[in-house]
């Protein structure tokens, strides 16, 4: 018996999904060119970034059964890279939700100066709006955080009887950042242990009382913050910040890989500084380059683009003003797209079970 091809074998999985996501394992990264196959035996080597059972036997039916339909396949063994007989530990499976906290939300970029940090100071605001949601808001950029600037507060936060750190509330928000204990000219040079410690400390030492979305401003990258949160809690999903530009549209894979590997659903793309529109005359100018390169990729990844938010002088006079500007113009367009932005997340979070959905 011949057996089927490796490049037969690697298209057959690329229909098979990632549990929960609508990405396949080949474009994820997780079946690399090692793939075997000895006459009518097919050996696929996985590196599903998981030990969890549940999630290997998905996979593991859903590799066999796509390669079985290839002709002159007589068996098909599945090997997970680390995962089984002992060998690694699921790195993940210490994960506990954080008591009174519904949902957490990771916004992330995979290049920095995107305004990532500006779309989650805004989404956070327009998911309180109207007092309809508790939300808080911990600005995970250690190096450098930005929240008690975006916010208007030098307040700082106080500790309570049983040496819980009480957050700086602002508008509405439950704010922890880095910020609160630095003062301007300290330089934040910090190995990642003590970067991981600190995230840990804002998720497990702070009162967050009872919480329906907790909003967690990510570093640029994939490194010790992103990978320290969804350690340590049960992320609900994950906005990933962009511009138009290619140079940044072409790291924004790495994140959805990156959120794949830990199983955590990508919620979608914000595609942020998407051209900017003249304050006098309301002509939007594609300063990145026209064409709906954003949406391409959403669906290239099969995920939604949530919003489009154009370059107006507004959004950052709001961010140096410690205003963010759905607080101070609730009726401008870009106000009303983060909110619309807001109501696009809660809408994705409303399913995902928590006991205060119905709030979302």
């Amino acid at each position: 018996m011949a057996g089927p091809t490796r490049e037969a074998v690697r298209d057959a999985l690329r229909t098979v999904l990632f549990p929960n996501f609508r990405r396949d394992i080949v474009t994820l990264g997780m079946v690399g060119d090692d793939v075997l196959v000895q006459g009518g035996r097919v050996i696929v080597p996985v590196r599903a970034g998981t030990d969890r059972p549940e999630t290997l036997a998905q996979l593991r039916a859903a590799i066999e059964a796509a390669v079985r339909r290839l002709p002159d396949v007589a068996a098909v063994e599945v090997r997970f890279a680390g995962a089984e007989a002992g060998r690694g530990r699921d790195p993940f499976a210490a994960r506990a939700a954080l008591p009174g906290v519904d949902h957490i939300v990771a916004v992330a970029s995979t290049k920095g100066g995107v305004g990532k940090s500006t779309v989650a100071a805004n989404l956070a605001v327009a998911l309180a709006a109207a007092g309809r949601r508790r939300v808080g808001l911990i600005d995970a950029d250690v190096y450098g955080p930005s929240v008690p600037i975006m916010f208007g507060t030098d307040a700082r936060p106080s500790v309570s009887a049983d040496k819980r750190i009480r957050p700086v509330e602002r508008f509405g928000i439950k704010l922890m950042s880095m910020g609160f204990f630095l003062d301007e000219s300290s330089p934040v040079i910090w190995r990642g242990p003590i970067v991981m410690g600190i995230v840990r400390q804002f998720l497990r030492d702070v009162d967050w009382g009872g919480l329906d979305v907790l909003v967690v401003d990510l570093p640029p990258g994939t490194g010790d913050a992103p990978l320290t949160l969804v350690q340590q809690v049960p992320v609900s999903g994950g906005v990933i910040v962009t511009t138009p530009q290619d140079v940044a549209l072409l790291d924004v894979g790495r994140g959805m890989a990156m959120f794949a590997q830990v199983s955590t659903p990508v919620l979608g793309v914000v595609e942020n500084m998407s051209g900017y529109a003249c304050p006098s005359c309301g002509t939007v100018d594609p300063i990145f380059g026209p064409g709906g390169g954003a949406t391409r990729l959403a669906e290239r990844f099969g995920v939604p683009l949530l919003a489009r938010i154009p370059l107006v002088p507004a959004v950052r006079v709001g961010g140096d003003s410690g205003r963010p500007i759905v607080v101070a113009e609730p009726e401008h367009p870009v106000s009303r797209t983060f909110a619309a932005l807001a109501e696009r997340v809660a809408g994705a979070l409303g399913g995902a079970g928590s006991e205060n959905a119905a709030r979302l």
